[in-house]
Formats: C-alpha cells, structure tokens, sequence
C-alpha cells in the first residue's frame, strides 16, 4: 500500500526524488522536461494547497510569454503530459516502488512510496542504472514485459561491470553476453528519435525560430506511436548498425526567397539518410500547425517514413509489442488474408506479455469488428468495447485507446458519443493522418458534415499516404451529389504513392460509375478482384463486405455498382 507523505518529510523525499529524476539520461537529454519538472517540484514543494494553473505553467515552467493563450493552447497540457509518460516510464524501467505522480487533469506533483520500501531504500546504497534504461515515452503505467526487459538489461550490464558474465533470461527477452538484443527484440517497442538543429548565418536574434520550431516537433513526435522522443538536442550519437534508432535535423539557411529551414532524416543503424525536405520558415508559430504539422506526419505517421523503414526491416519472428502494430497496421491497410492470422497471434503473444497494452489492446478492438467476410466468425462488438474499455486503463493519454473507444461507439449506432471520443483521440494526437481520416470516414457514414473538414485535414497532413481519406473524401463528395468534383479529385490521386489497400480500386470503381464512365469502372473492379479476391467462390456482394468494414458503405457501393452493371452475380 502507498501512503501519502507530508510535511518535512515530504519536503525532502521531492527534493531528492527529483534530483535522481534530474540525473537519469532521458532528463539529462531533455532540457524542457527538466525544467518542467523543476518548476513542478518546487510549485508542490511552496504551494502545496495551491497547485499551478496552466497559465502559469506556460509561463513561469515553460516560458512563454505573458500573453499566451491557454484557451487557444494546449502547449501546457501537452507538455505536463509528456512528463507524465516520462516518469511513469523511468519507473518500470528501473522497477522501483517509489514514484513521484502527476495525477490525470492536474499539475500538482505527488510523492507516493511503500514506507517499507523507503527503509530498505535508507538501508542500503542502491547502484544507479538510471543510464542504463532505454524508455519508452509512449507508455503512462508500468508495464510488465517493458519492466522486465528493462530490469534484465541494468542487470546484465551491471553485472559485467564487475566482471561477471551471466545471462538472464526473463520472459521472452534473453540477452546474450554483450548486452544487446536479437533483431527481433529489437522491435519490442519503438525506435527512438533523437533531435539536432542548426543555423547558418544567422545572428542570435533569429535563435527563437529554430527552438520554437524544435519544441514544435518535438510536442509532435511524443504524441506518435511510432517513435520514443530520446532527446531535445543530439549530443554524441553516432551510427550504430545495432541501435534502432533515426536523427531528425533541422537546419536553418539563407534561401533565395528568405529564410527556409532543411528537414532531414538520418537512419542511425546504416548512417544513411532516408528523408529530405525544405519549406520556408513560417511566419508566426500560429502557422506551424499547418505548416510544420504535415513534416510531423510524414515522419512519425502511422505509415510515415519511419514506419515504412521499420516494416522493410522488420525480422520475421519479431510478434511481440511495437512489431506487432506494425503488422496490424499493414493489414488494417490492406486487409491481406494471408496476414490475418499473423496479426491475431501477434496480439495474442503481446497481450499474454503485457495484458495492459494500450495501443495492442487498441488493435484488439479493432479486429474485433472485422466482418465475417473477412475472419470467417461474426463481429464480436462486446469483445471490441471490452478491449477498448481495458486499453483505457493506461491510455487514456493514448489517441489509439481513445479512438477505440469511438470506434466502439459508432459500430454500436452511437454517433454522437463516437464523434466526441473520435475528436478527443484527434486532439491527443493531431497530426496523425489516420486518426483524422477515420474520424472523417466515420462522420461520413453518421452523415455528419464535420466528415469532411477531417478528411481533408488527413489528406493536407500526408497528401502521399492518407488513402483512407483521398478515397473517403471522394465517397463523401459523391453522397454529396458532386460527382464531378469527385471525379477530378480521384483521378489526381496516385495509387502508388498511397501504398495501401484495396481502397483506390472501390472509389474508383464507384466514381467512374456514377459519371457514365462504365468500362473504366469495370477495369478499377476487374483489378480489385484480381488483387484482392478470395481464392474459394465469393459474391460480389460478399467481396465488398469483406473489405469494407462500414456495412452501409459497402452495400451503398454493391448497390452503385449493380445497378449501373459494373458487376454482376
């Protein structure tokens, strides 16, 4: 049992807690984190009844300006909440009883520890593996396999300081002599990202863009669950053929236009970089949402740069944790039958690891509405709230729990409560295409007219991979009646870019159909089949059910395309 503790006390337990905190590694490479949980400590310290509003942590913990707006920016609260993550994080990894919290909705700092805990703690003189640990930012409670294989790793390490070569084996996660992992380990969880920036032939004056821009990105990439924000600033880190690893650069120039600033990403494991693109430097930090918000999604987006590295490389045993969403997210895309039963014992391994994984849980969810076109059982809708409910437990935080919630909500008929946890998802992490393209998919099947401000927004944050919302838009354009407009925009679409699922060919089939255009509509589902058929005898009808998981719009495209004679039983 914990017991809140108080006064002197309590005094000196933060003081000292935050000290260890401040020398860890993660603390040590991420000076606004520090300087949040500084500022926090000393606020719970002075003002104990009195917690910070978050016009005051903007302000005097984060320094903004006095005329910062905290109704128009969640910066505060964003920020308070990557700490969050942050110690909850530092904690499994080192597997430690004592824990400094921030509670959810407050920014008052809490000091919890087992009072049995803190005598053998002022009993004993502990090795500090604070730099040992590799954690993950992603994660808001401990969990138990990412304990474990943390655990074994400041072991193991420490224990071959001294001389002592021994392997521990906890789990599924061995470690040979040397202390590093197998290539399917090192999927576990995701890569980590570390940041460096630059400028050239600028004065100090121009110094706020490049770390407003910086401090941008960063709130950006901790949001995603594709990368671990490893630190504010690169410092020492080199190419490492072992390390699952990117550096994101930012470097400011002297364009023929202005001031422009070059966006670079470097794989650390080959040193080669993957990635380039130069935009001008916006104007005000009011314009980064959408001018620095699309350079967030295509890095850290679910099939963003980094993803799609990490599939290229992705070992073929690799099932557990991060690796397994990312074969979730390839046949979530597709809807390959050939990966269903990977992605369904890849869930089940993760889950028998860390029955508390959010973002597994999430997918869990979601394959649990999976029509029986597509797994050969009836959709379970109960089993997918279950899951949405249980991945709530840790990630409330997390915008793929939350979403699995609306998920859950809208399959259920409830548009209203779907769109506001939808919306809230979309806040957790706004510039995650797919979050924002199946929020507008969605309204578009609820006949809501906010679908469409959200599909667009999807396909502005990641013109080249939001399938989902280029084919949705077009779907919505064409309930709309605008079948003209429907059919420019989808013959602007590039297929090959998009990289992801059967889609393309249905909205193309549809949009064809409906302007007159029937032999190029047969071709789109001549090709669909083709791609995406069933080897055994399967309708039309049942095709389209298959890979369209709204049952109204795929009987609303079985019926287009009937009636105009595009297919026939």
């Amino acid at each position: 049992m914990f017991s809140s503790t108080a006064g002197e006390r309590r005094t000196t337990l933060l003081r000292a807690e935050a000290h260890s905190l401040l020398q860890s590694s993660d603390f040590v490479r991420s000076p606004v984190m520090s300087q949040l949980l500084r500022y926090l400590v000393e606020e719970a310290i002075s003002n104990p009844e009195h917690p910070p509003k978050a016009y005051q942590v903007a302000v005097d913990g984060l320094g903004r300006t006095e005329d910062f707006d905290v109704q128009a920016d969640s910066y505060p609260r964003v920020q308070v909440g990557r700490l969050r993550k942050m110690l909850a994080a530092h904690y499994a990894a080192i597997g430690s009883e004592e824990r400094l919290r921030i509670p959810i909705g407050h920014y008052a700092v809490e000091i919890q520890m087992d009072d049995g805990e803190l005598e053998k703690k002022q009993s004993r003189s502990e090795p500090n593996i604070n730099d040992l640990s590799a954690i993950s930012s992603g994660k808001t409670e401990i969990d138990r396999w990412f304990n474990n294989r943390q655990t074994t790793l400041g072991l193991a390490v420490f224990l071959l300081i001294v001389g002592i070569g021994l392997v521990w084996s906890l789990n599924s996660f061995d470690r040979n002599l040397s202390g590093t992992e197998t290539a399917s380990q090192e999927y576990t969880l995701p890569p980590r990202i570390y940041f460096s920036s630059s400028q050239e032939g600028f004065p100090e004056t121009a110094l706020g863009n490049d770390t407003d821009i910086r401090l941008f990105l960063e709130n950006a990439f901790a949001g995603s669950a594709q990368v671990r924000l490893a630190a504010a600033e690169m410092s020492g880190i080199f190419a490492d053929e072992d390390q699952n690893a990117y550096r994101f650069e930012s470097r400011l120039v002297a364009g023929p236009a202005g001031r422009e600033v070059i966006f670079s990403l470097t794989s650390l494991t080959n040193n080669e970089t993957i990635w380039s693109t130069t935009i001008a430097v916006p104007d005000s930090s009011a314009d980064y949402p959408e001018k620095l918000g699309p350079i967030a999604s295509r890095v850290a987006g679910v099939y963003g740069v980094i993803a799609t590295d990490q599939r290229k490389h992705l070992p073929d045993d690799a099932m557990i944790g991060y690796a397994c969403l990312l074969r979730f997210e390839s046949y979530r895309a597709n809807r390959d039958p050939d990966l269903l039963p990977v992605v369904e014992s890849c869930i089940k391994k993760s889950l028998a690891v860390d029955p508390l994984d959010s973002r597994i849980l999430a997918a869990a969810s979601f394959m649990s509405f999976l029509r029986e076109e597509a797994t050969g059982r009836k959709p379970d809708p109960e089993a997918g709230l279950q899951y949405a409910r249980r991945a709530m437990v840790r990630g409330r935080e997390d915008s793929s729990a939350v979403f699995a919630l609306a998920r859950s909500s809208f399959f259920n008929g409830s548009c209203a409560r779907g769109k506001e946890f939808a919306e809230k998802a979309v806040e957790l992490d706004p510039y995650e295409a797919t979050i924002q393209a199946q929020t507008g998919a969605y309204l578009f099947a609820c006949d809501d007219p906010d679908g469409t401000k959200y599909l667009r927004r999807a396909i502005a944050l990641d013109p080249r991979g939001s399938i989902v919302a280029e084919t949705g838009l077009v779907l919505t354009l064409l309930a709309e009646g605008k079948d003209k407009e429907a059919l420019i925009f989808a013959e602007k679409i590039i297929p090959s870019s998009t990289g992801v699922g059967p889609y393309y060919d249905i909205a193309m089939a549809m949009v064809y159909a409906r302007n007159g255009r029937i032999a190029e509509s047969r071709v789109s589902w001549d090709r669909l089949v083709a791609a995406y058929g069933s080897q055994k005898e399967e309708s039309p009808e049942a095709l389209l059910g298959r890979l369209i998981i709204n049952p109204s719009l795929a009987n609303r495209a079985y019926q287009l395309l009937s009636r105009t004679g595009v297919i026939t039983e």
